[in-house]
């Protein structure tokens, strides 16, 4: 009834099996082809290298603060240091945490923080400390002004003048 199967028959037809459940596998296993995958992936990586922006925030805050216990100590060379820092903390955010949940941190930080530096920056060059604290209390309302509009006003700062948990000193030498 049967004719006996030669072998290069056998042969032919297990390595046709062999390449159909290949070519099965390959049509039925689910490959990314399309661009929305593509940005979708994009996008989670870029989530995921986005830096905190609770954690950038709160080295700002801490240089704010130093800056302002420099400032309460009348100290100008570690004040101009560390209102440096608060500068260079604010840029980094804007770069490289332009947006953060949906919120457009760049354009608030640039709106909001960015005009309140200035006069501090020529009150502290002046050495006009009463000016420097008014300023300094200015530029830490733009930072509660900008909680407040992007629904983060639970996150109130304060300047910290008389409050030190830093053991450092910061009085003036001298």
């Amino acid at each position: 009834m049967f004719d006996k199967i030669s072998p290069a028959k056998t042969l032919y037809l297990g390595l046709t099996f062999i390449f159909c459940a290949f070519i099965t596998i390959q049509c039925t296993t689910e490959q990314p082809n399309n661009d929305s995958s593509a940005s979708q992936q994009e996008a989670q990586k870029a989530k995921e290298d986005t830096p905190e922006l609770a954690d950038a925030m709160g080295q700002l805050q801490t240089y704010l603060h130093k800056y302002a216990l420099a400032v309460e100590a009348k100290n100008h060379e570690l004040a101009t240091f560390y209102f440096h820092e608060v500068r260079a903390s604010s840029e980094g955010i804007k770069e490289n945490i332009p947006g953060y949940e949906g919120y457009d941190i760049e354009r608030f930080m640039t709106m909001m923080f960015d005009p309140a530096v200035e006069p501090v920056e020529k009150a502290l060059a002046n050495k006009n400390w009463d000016e420097v604290r008014q300023k300094t209390i200015d530029l830490v309302d733009s930072c509660n002004s900008c909680h407040n509009a992007t629904a983060h006003g639970f996150v109130k700062i304060k300047p910290g003048f008389n409050n030190n948990p830093f053991n450092q000193d910061f009085s003036a030498p001298e």
